[in-house]
């Protein structure tokens, strides 16, 4: 919502209980609110002020005062634009998490931080990810913010990684890649699936009709209609570097960089909960959140051989989440005998350069997992900050069947364990199997 975006250096402020170009509502705004304005509500279900706070750029936030204890949860919804909006929470000055908001219609509640002790607490809910485009403008509308009973937290849960599905959108008859994705959302209870990601090469070439892409969309509609959140690596054969016969094509380095089929099939919306990208438009480096376990997770989704700007947004995305366990997928990174790669390929940095600019240089990053070469692998490095961080392959570019990699986080233990199952031949693969302790999880 923007009056003009020249205007910069306004502040407006409206306090509890001023609601602008609104009847009386049934109680006060239990907002103050800087840069932004006190709205009639417009998702349900509807505040009992009838009422909600808007927020439209990164200079604006809203302020309450809460008396009591427990489970800090806000109420909000958003309007997207290249991504939802992203809200960081403080409690007496001090930040406390971060939501992503992922509903235009229904407030939700959104549980932030660690459980209040009882007392007084001034809460502050600030924008940190504002866009206005031509065409969109993100801005956040928050209902409210209480607190509720801690409950227990399950702490122990698990997340997806598909490795390379090129082979199985050859044909139509190939029912893998939907009979692997209809196996996650069934068995998503029994392994309290909260994320599935997938580390490239969804597809092997484009063709004049796009029919791999086509195939591999409709085997991911599942995840959607299940509202599990998702999303997708690069890989080279996702880019217009390989043509209908599957040879390479030249220039190879400009065609790794057109990605228009991949992004008219595979948006931020149909992914879910998408926080912010590199590019308008385009999926090729995203971050997502969410909240498992009772601590805070960012997925991280890099281009194939990263252009340093990339890389530059991908510094900033991390250090803008220093509370965030951080997970970094792309589609090359380890080589088939665990050493991270050194060839940039037909791209722009090589898997090493990412490392010694990215994965050591931050203390929140916890994961990475890649495919493009080699079957299965995985590393362990410690950060610079003496963070140790996971590094997993899982290529296989199998012909008969369709591995994925399975993650059972518990954050009580502090440990991860990994399997790979393919569901389609109800195979398992014992010897990529791994267990981990002392994973330094931040909470």
């Amino acid at each position: 919502m923007r009056i003009t975006r020249a205007i910069v250096a306004i502040v407006v402020v409206l306090s509890a209980g001023v609601l602008a170009g609104t009847a009386n509502a049934a109680e006060p705004s239990p907002f103050t609110v800087v840069n932004g304005s006190i709205n009639p509500a417009t998702g349900t279900p509807v505040p009992p002020s009838g009422t909600h706070a808007t927020l439209w750029r990164n200079s604006s936030h809203a302020t309450t005062v809460l008396q009591g204890s427990g489970q800090l949860v806000v109420g909000a919804i958003g309007d997207e634009c290249d991504g939802w909006p992203v809200v960081r929470v403080s409690v007496g000055g001090q930040p406390v998490g971060e939501v992503t908001v992922t509903s235009g219609t229904d407030y939700g509640s959104y549980l932030v931080g660690a459980p209040l002790a009882y007392g007084r607490h001034s809460v502050r809910v600030e924008l940190v990810n504002d866009r206005y485009t031509a065409t969109c403008d993100r801005n956040v509308h928050v209902a409210y913010a209480r607190t509720q009973a801690a409950g227990p937290v399950d702490t122990t849960f698990g997340f997806a990684v598909v490795p390379d599905t090129q082979e199985e959108v050859l044909t139509a008859g190939d029912t893998r890649m939907r009979q692997r994705i209809d196996w996650l959302v069934a068995q998503r209870a029994a392994l309290d699936l909260r994320f599935v990601t997938h580390s490239g090469d969804v597809v092997n070439y484009d063709t004049p009709d796009h029919v791999q892409y086509a195939r591999a969309s409709a085997a991911l509609r599942p995840l959607e209609a299940a509202g599990l959140p998702y999303t997708l690596a690069v890989g080279n054969h996702d880019t217009q570097v390989f043509g209908p016969d599957g040879a390479q094509r030249r220039p190879a380095g400009p065609l790794l960089r057109d990605t228009t089929t991949f992004n008219r099939y595979f948006t931020a919306d149909r992914f879910g909960v998408v926080g912010g990208r590199f590019e308008p438009g385009k999926v090729d480096n995203v971050y997502a959140t969410y909240r498992a376990g009772g601590v805070q997770w960012l997925v991280l989704t890099l281009e194939l051989w990263p252009r340093r700007a990339a890389v530059a947004w991908a510094q900033r995305v991390v250090a803008a989440h220093p509370r965030h366990n951080v997970i970094v997928v792309t589609h090359h990174f380890l080589e088939s005998d665990a050493t991270i790669g050194q060839s940039a390929g037909f791209g722009s940095t090589s898997p090493q350069y990412v490392f010694d600019n990215l994965i050591r240089r931050y203390a929140n990053i916890r994961f990475v997992f890649s495919g493009h070469t080699g079957t299965a692998a995985s590393r362990v490095d410690i950060g610079l900050h003496g963070n140790r961080i996971h590094s997993f392959l899982q290529t296989f570019h199998s012909p008969r069947t369709n591995p994925v990699r399975l993650v059972e986080i518990d954050t009580a233990a502090n440990s991860l364990r990994t399997w790979i199952h393919a569901p389609y031949t109800d195979e398992d693969f014992p010897a990529h199997t791994r267990t981990y302790p002392n994973l330094g999880l931040l909470r």
